[in-house]
């Protein structure tokens, strides 16, 4: 099974195709070295660790609520003011993701971004630039998917399969119901 982050991933690039002057060029991974041809570009990556914010009480066939930061750059060259057209990039990656809902994780929530430009690069009479704009996406993920190993037999509302049909509730309002045959 492939891990909710690397599906996560795949999502903002397919997400962000043809929705910005880099047209087809979104990639996924780490930075890479990027000349000419294939700029203007976009590389989308979730490098920063994840969170594990916190985990269903149950225990056992729960989930667990986790926050990515998706790391989306949008790098290019220009003859002319390379900070506007890096805007202009931005405001294109903002608009592709305020109002979408993550196809297969429509629970999930994008927060707010951050932005971060880096410091141009002068080559020649063209300029290099990037600017980084991180997604925080919270989402669920299943946590001990499965019954609970150490109950045999119990189910919600106390009932009760002694020989492997589906019981009734326990008739007696006093009754205790034990987890296993060592406790009686």
């Amino acid at each position: 099974m492939t891990h909710p982050r690397t599906q996560i991933r795949a999502l903002f690039v397919t997400r962000l195709v043809n929705a910005t002057s880099a047209e087809e060029r979104v990639f996924s991974g780490r930075l890479m070295p990027m000349e000419e041809p294939v700029l203007p570009a976009i590389v989308v990556h979730t490098r920063r660790p994840e969170d594990v914010l916190e985990r269903s009480t149950s225990g056992w066939d729960g989930y667990e609520k986790r926050r990515c930061i998706v790391s989306v750059i949008c790098v290019r060259q220009s003859f002319e003011d390379i900070d506007e057209e890096l805007d202009t990039m931005a405001e294109q990656v903002e608009a592709a993701i305020q109002s979408w809902t993550i196809p297969g994780f429509e629970s999930a929530e994008i927060g707010p971004h951050t932005t971060s430009s880096e410091d141009p690069d002068f080559e020649g009479s063209l300029t290099t630039g990037a600017t980084t704009l991180e997604f925080p996406v919270v989402y669920l993920t299943p946590f001990r998917s499965g019954p609970n190993p150490d109950i045999t037999g119990a189910y919600p509302g106390g009932q009760i399969t002694s020989d492997g049909q589906t019981g009734a509730a326990c008739p007696v309002g006093t009754a205790t119901i034990y987890a296993n045959q060592e406790e009686l």
